[in-house]
């Protein structure tokens, strides 16, 4: 399933920021050194025949940008909560289309967000993509995992 999820992944990226925000994604490659800021990260958990986690993980300012699209406001308008909200949206879409190429059925839970405030959440599971992204020239990334039930 890994090289198929990945194409999931890329293509399910691509339609959700081009849909919900009207903004372009490029695949980049693997950096040749993580970031030692994770950024924020959306999280949705998957449930059912399928158990795993979908996050992703933007920087701040891309939580901004996408919650003044959202919520059509000018971005120095947009706050904290909206754009933890903007991110909590943009998780929570791309694990639902996610979940039509996973066996089913399942369930998705209620999206949590991580917004560089105390520990940051650390994936655990079977790591099956990890994809990286750049928007209007900040990072963003998706990772899908697989978990145990």
């Amino acid at each position: 399933m890994g090289g198929a999820l990945t194409d999931a992944v890329q293509q399910t990226v691509e339609t959700v920021w081009a849909t919900l925000l009207g903004l372009a994604v490029q695949r980049k490659p693997a950096p040749a050194q993580p970031d030692e800021t994770p950024g924020w990260a959306g999280t949705v958990r998957i449930s059912g025949a399928w158990d795993g986690e979908v996050r992703v993980t933007c920087s701040a300012e891309l939580a901004h940008r996408a919650a003044a699209i959202m919520f059509a406001v000018e971005r120095a308008a947009a706050n904290v909560a909206q754009a933890e909200d903007a991110l909590r949206e943009l998780a929570n879409v791309t694990g639902g289309n996610l979940m039509e190429v996973l066996p089913g059925p399942s369930q998705l839970s209620m999206p949590s967000v991580w917004n560089g405030d105390g520990t940051p959440p650390s994936p655990s599971g079977l790591l099956l993509s990890r994809l990286y992204f750049e928007c209007q020239g900040e990072p963003l990334s998706v990772v899908a995992l697989r978990t145990e039930p």
